[in-house]
């Protein structure tokens, strides 16, 4: 069956390798596209600032110098796969998916194809437009680490959208939390288990009970907080001596965050010294939150684009990260989008066929709207 370019696309792209840190590939046939396009492109020394082999793309599609810039962003990594998804359209139930063995990808390639679709619909209007400026960012599954180390000085956008949202098409998100990550290393005391057990200081039973007394889970309408990775020991007949449990938290409020994460280093401080045992433990800011004003101009522009295309907008604030966080922090005031994909980062992650090729739709009438209305 035929389908649309921006389905073809996505289909394409999905089966094309992609992991955090190992975005090569998909990068390069992103630059290919982008060269079709007769966009301007080049890549940035992100990867080799974060350890990974390939850097954020960033293009532009020059415009009437006179008329407003806009910029788009989505990422070219995926959560940890086997890098080879088999996707299935499922087109009597309007959706996609994979074949039930992995994710399918749509986060973030359903941004990545709606981008280059809209661009696409602009060129064949022939309709005045300001510059489009596109950033295509590596590791942002792990930490937003491409958007961290980002260099925002060449873009001429003040404005963005961050096209990398679950949900219904039509959902604008205008805050995103600020996450720390936090470390706990307890150290106990080795001895044989089955001879002199007394003289060991079991590290996992101290973490254990100092865990037990931590709030976790849902702190707060605004606050979440996960202890998502513990290891230890080394055999079943050694008391083990050391533990390291790692956790993050999340707050739309920072002042809860720090409050919850000042609760974390006492228990883990008071729990090891009164039984004996050692501590380092570290937190980490992995990115600021962010939250645009109900009514701002960025938000009203998607609004007016999706109301010509018949879309509802509605606007919210989610629980996860975007690169929007740091782009809101460097003075571009970014919005999240979202693309029409559900239950990311499991196989059964879906995309709506439907509401991506409006998707698309959607990305040229921003374009349009910025050369006509502004923001």
């Amino acid at each position: 069956m035929e389908y649309p370019r921006i389905i073809e696309e996505f289909l394409e792209l999905v089966r094309t390798p992609s992991h955090s840190f190992r975005e090569r590939e998909l990068a390069d046939l992103l630059k290919a596209k982008l060269n079709d396009l007769g966009l301007e492109f080049r890549e940035d020394n992100a990867g080799t600032k974060i350890g990974g082999d390939t850097g954020n793309v960033i293009a532009r599609w020059p415009g009437d110098p006179s008329l407003p810039p806009v910029m788009f962003s989505a990422h070219m990594d995926r959560v940890d796969n086997p890098g080879l998804i088999v996707p299935v359209v499922r087109d009597h139930e309007d959706r996609i998916t994979s074949n039930g063995c992995t994710i399918l990808g749509a986060d973030d390639v359903s941004g990545i194809v709606a981008i280059l679709d809209g661009i696409r619909r602009v060129q064949k209007s022939g309709a005045p437009h300001g510059d489009v400026e596109c950033v295509f960012s590596v590791a942002e599954e792990v930490g937003l680490l491409g958007a961290a180390n980002l260099d925002v000085s060449s873009l001429r956008s003040k404005t963005a959208y961050v096209l990398d949202s679950g949900g219904r098409l039509g959902t604008l998100v205008r805050g995103a939390p600020t996450q720390f990550t936090f470390m706990a290393g307890i150290r106990g005391r080795a001895s044989h288990a089955g001879m002199e057990p007394e003289k060991g200081l079991n590290a996992i039973k101290v973490g254990a009970e100092i865990l037990a007394g931590i709030r976790e889970g849902r702190l707060s309408p605004t606050a979440t907080s996960n202890f998502g990775i513990i290891f230890g020991g080394k055999a079943t007949n050694i008391v083990c001596d050391y533990l390291e449990i790692r956790g993050e938290a999340r707050s739309h409020d920072y002042q809860e965050l720090k409050a919850y994460l000042d609760e974390v280093d006492r228990a883990f401080t008071e729990g090891c010294a009164a039984r004996g045992a050692g501590l380092v433990i570290d937190f980490k800011l992995e990115y600021p939150s962010f939250s645009v004003p109900e009514g701002h101009p960025v938000l009203a522009l998607a609004a007016r684009a999706m109301e010509k295309l018949g879309i509802g907008p509605e606007v919210t604030i989610a629980g996860g990260g975007q690169d929007g966080n740091h782009f809101n922090a460097r003075g571009i005031v970014s919005v999240g989008v979202a693309t029409g994909y559900d239950k990311v980062h499991t196989p059964q992650e879906e995309q709506s066929i439907s509401q991506l090729v409006k998707c698309g739709e959607l990305v040229a009438a921003i374009i349009l709207e910025a050369a006509s209305g502004g923001i």
